[in-house]
């Protein structure tokens, strides 16, 4: 058993330097196993460079954060509530949008956005509804 170990460890050996010493593209190999270490030193110097330091929201939090918001604007706004979509970008950052009525749904939504975001950045991009022509303009 201790045997087959000690070929099998030899093998992969055998292997590693077969693939790391081809002669057509062993060189190219090892920079990139180089260049590779370099990156996961830096990374682990970055990570070790951030304890203590504010973090970015995980994505439950994000997701926390928009249901709060959504609830909020539904409880605050009543029917007009559904209209309004709380989208989460890369970054975190938060977007209400939608149309609604009147200008008066707008400070309202504002004001229910700015008690539930806790914290969070979010772009209001609440628009007034244009009322449609009614087939006026089709005559």
């Amino acid at each position: 058993m201790k045997r087959l170990r000690i070929v099998g460890v030899g093998a992969v050996a055998a292997a590693a330097a077969a693939f790391f010493f081809q002669p057509r593209k062993g060189a190219e190999r090892r920079e990139a196993v180089r260049r590779g270490g370099k990156r996961l030193a830096r990374h682990g110097a970055n990570a070790t460079s951030l304890i203590g330091t504010r973090r970015h929201r995980t994505g439950a939090a994000v997701a926390d954060v928009v249901a709060r918001i959504e609830d909020a604007l539904l409880e605050g706004l009543g029917a007009d509530g559904f209209s309004l979509r709380v989208i989460a970008g890369d970054d975190d950052t938060l977007t209400v949008r939608g149309e609604v009525d009147s200008l008066d749904l707008i400070r309202r939504a504002s004001e229910v956005i700015e008690r539930a975001r806790g914290g969070a950045e979010v772009v209001n991009l609440i628009r007034l509804r244009v009322p449609s022509a009614g087939g006026a303009l089709a005559s």
